[in-house]
């Protein structure tokens, strides 16, 4: 009776240390879950943060509406512009659809940058597919406009600074 109390308690220890093993693996996975997001974040906004990136955007930002895709292309300073700035956000929208980068983090850091950059491009960016007779052009900036309308949780918009929104916010 001994050895069957022994050997119940060895099952037990081992079930037990199996069980702590498998948590200990789900926490480390989510804490280097987490670790890779804040790499990414960090990654995005150093490519971002160039003074080339600001210069193209603050450009795209003024294009009023009913900009034509002729007076983009005859501006080369804001031809250059919409280039760089459809070019990156085709290169982040590739990243979030592959799952290099999370959605939420390119929501909550460039959302905003996103929404204004596609507002102000799309009519160029139909002119330039359906002169290139190919849907390929710029379809994964499309995709990340779409994806953040969609699927946004940040809690910031257009209309919503996170100077508002993350008022409370205590460190």
């Amino acid at each position: 009776m001994a050895a069957v109390d022994l050997s119940t308690v060895a099952n037990i220890a081992t079930a037990l240390t199996v069980l702590t093993a498998v948590v200990f693996g789900l926490i480390e996975m989510r804490r280097a879950r987490q670790e890779r997001e804040e790499r990414a974040a960090f990654v995005a906004v150093q490519a971002i943060l160039t003074p080339a990136w600001m210069q193209s955007m603050t450009l795209v930002q003024a294009i009023s509406e009913g900009t034509t895709a002729s007076q983009i292309e005859a501006d080369p300073r804001l031809f250059q512009a919409v280039q760089s700035i459809a070019c990156i956000l085709e290169s982040v929208g590739y990243a979030v659809f592959a799952r290099m980068v999370p959605l939420n983090v390119v929501d909550e850091l460039l959302g905003g940058t996103v929404r204004i950059a596609w507002r102000n491009l799309h009519g160029y960016v139909e002119y330039e597919r359906e002169r290139a007779g190919s849907k390929k052009n710029w379809e994964w900036f499309q995709w990340l406009a779409e994806q953040i309308d969609r699927h946004s949780k940040a809690r910031t918009s257009l209309a919503l600074g996170a100077y508002d929104a993350y008022r409370d916010w205590r460190p």
